[in-house]
């Protein structure tokens, strides 16, 4: 005798379906601005569009119900959905991975759903393992989705998910963006739509939901470590706060919602307020009297959106503090601001920059030119080109009698590249040629028995060339570019 159909079982499959819709309804509005120049065309109605959708399947209990639920709107028309895909990510971090592949083989088999395994190698890098294993998981959906032509990636995340991590964002003492922990929907790798449709559905309506369809799932052991801070906020935590005020999930994800507002809210003052700062800069900086002007907290916001647009993880309020410190008080531009991982922030002539951390040891060179056109020089990063010219340069006779001597500044160099211009010191001359003085150190000079004949990005000592024949004009390529002016 067939069972009579629960009421959760329709309110479950109607959550899915709206977070659907309202995802194709986005994907859509897109695909209708890409055409806006033929809107003078006679307007006709337009089918609603249907989407393929890619679910990340780790097996257990919540990804199955989401499979089952999906796999049961799929074949019933009109829900906006047109195929559904499975994405495993094998971690390889638990001896029974390959078990749970096989798993999640035969339940998709079960339903006809693809299901696309993806191998992936996780490296801490001074990381925790589950943030290290996140990062790479995304990464492989994304490029799975694509693959299968989905522009929809859902995960399982629900309700008591949210609030887990809400508390342990909060114990960690995260700003906005971590305490609204994850919202039910965000435009994910460039232009996917990562949906979470039960996000505002209970642990235990899903628990349910698994016992009335007789649903297998497996259950990672790493689940019960309670030695692990997510396991011991979901076992012990969580049931304590549900004793001392029955029913306050709803509460708690009702506060989740408004500090995910807020956010919001601040995520769209920070991008007004860093248009400002970015706009009449070079490109990658920023304007410090502009930022100088913004309230304190405006300006932290403005760094983590700067941060961002160039692919760097905000570091600490604490640090974003020094960065500012240091951009209003520092005496020269010399002087280093805060190192971020690999990167520097520097300020330069009211700018505000972000480079690449410059901690190569550079090399004196001794070398005999003769014919070649250019000569590598690894420590400096670059190489020297000698060019042949019918004009102002080198004689090339004169270069090739003695050895010649790439060495880094010492101090007190002068030089002249003007001919009708005196000789200056060095640091005169990349202040005039407006070079910041945390790039000269990156500039080799080329020295000629005991006489400074080149420096990097001022060219050729004019007291050693002429226009006499055929001359030899020295350049210098960086194989990264400095600072632009």
């Amino acid at each position: 005798m067939r069972r009579a159909a629960d009421p959760l079982e329709q309110q479950l499959l109607n959550v899915v379906r709206v977070s659907v819709a309202r995802a194709v309804s986005l994907l859509d509005d897109a695909a209708a601005k890409a055409v806006e120049p033929l809107k003078r065309q006679v307007h006709t109605p337009r089918r609603a569009a249907a989407a393929t959708v890619a679910l990340a399947l780790s097996g257990g209990r919540d990804s199955i119900a989401l499979l089952d639920l999906l796999a049961r709107l799929v074949a019933t028309r009109g829900t906006g959905i047109r195929r559904v895909v499975a994405i495993h990510v094998h971690h390889g971090l638990s001896r029974n991975a390959d078990a749970w592949v096989a798993h999640c083989e035969a339940e998709c088999a079960r339903r006809g759903v693809p299901l696309i395994v993806r191998h992936v190698e996780v490296k801490r890098r001074g990381r925790g393992i589950e943030a290290a294993a996140r990062e790479v998981r995304y990464a492989a959906l994304a490029e799975a989705a694509r693959e299968a032509d989905a522009r929809i990636v859902m995960t399982a995340h629900h309700c008591d998910d949210r609030l887990e991590t809400f508390l342990l964002q909060w114990m960690r003492g995260a700003g906005l963006d971590g305490l609204a922990a994850f919202p039910a929907a965000r435009v994910f790798d460039g232009d996917l739509q990562l949906l979470r449709p039960l996000v505002d559905v209970a642990r235990a309506d899903l628990e349910r939901y698994v016992e009335l369809r007789a649903l297998p799932y497996i259950n990672d052991d790493s689940n019960d470590d309670i030695a692990l801070l997510r396991n011991a906020v979901r076992r012990d935590v969580l049931p304590r706060i549900d004793m001392l005020r029955p029913g306050f999930r709803a509460a708690a994800a009702r506060s989740v919602d408004l500090v995910a507002e807020a956010a919001e809210a601040m995520r769209s003052m920070a991008a007004s307020d860093y248009a400002a700062c970015a706009d009449g800069a070079p490109a990658g900086m920023l304007r410090l009297d502009r930022l100088a002007a913004l309230p304190a907290a405006r300006q932290s916001s403005v760094l983590r959106a700067w941060l961002g647009s160039q692919g760097l993880q905000a570091p600490s309020r604490a640090r974003l503090l020094e960065v500012l410190d240091q951009a209003s008080n520092a005496r020269s531009d010399a002087r280093l601001l805060v190192r971020l991982g690999s990167h520097e922030v520097r300020r330069y002539r009211g700018l505000l920059l972000l480079k690449q951390a410059d901690d190569a040891s550079r090399d004196s060179y001794v070398l005999q030119w003769r014919t070649e056109d250019e000569i590598p020089l690894p420590s400096w990063g670059g190489v020297l080109r000698f060019v042949a010219v019918d004009g102002e340069g080198f004689d090339p006779e004169w270069l090739r009698a003695e050895p010649l001597e790439v060495r880094p500044r010492g101090g007190g160099e002068r030089f002249k590249p003007h001919p009708a211009r005196p000789s200056k010191t060095l640091k005169r001359l990349f202040q005039d040629a407006g070079i910041a003085e945390f790039e000269r150190g990156r500039l080799p000079l080329l020295w000629r028995g005991g006489q400074l004949i080149f420096v990097a990005s001022l060219g050729a000592d004019v007291r050693f060339t002429d226009r006499d024949g055929e001359r030899i004009v020295i350049e210098w390529e960086p194989d990264a570019a400095l600072i632009e002016h």
